[in-house]
């Protein structure tokens, strides 16, 4: 699957409602390597449920779109 999951989407969703008021979503998008709220280990548990080559472009896709 190249795609985020139900499952993964549901850990963002949770993640973005909890620091959405602290997000700095640029002019143009959303970058989780300068997200200092965005640690590794939930980047890693993200990979263990479904890694990919463009995880990391999809997870910035999606949270940019919220």
């Amino acid at each position: 699957m190249r795609r985020l999951n139900a499952k993964q989407k549901k850990l963002l969703d949770s993640w973005y409602e909890k620091n959405k008021k602290e997000i700095e979503i640029g002019r143009l998008f959303f970058d989780l390597g300068k997200c200092d709220l965005f640690d590794g280990y939930f980047y890693e548990e993200l990979q263990k449920i479904n890694d990919f080559e463009t995880i990391y472009q999809e997870i910035n896709n999606y949270i940019q779109e919220k």
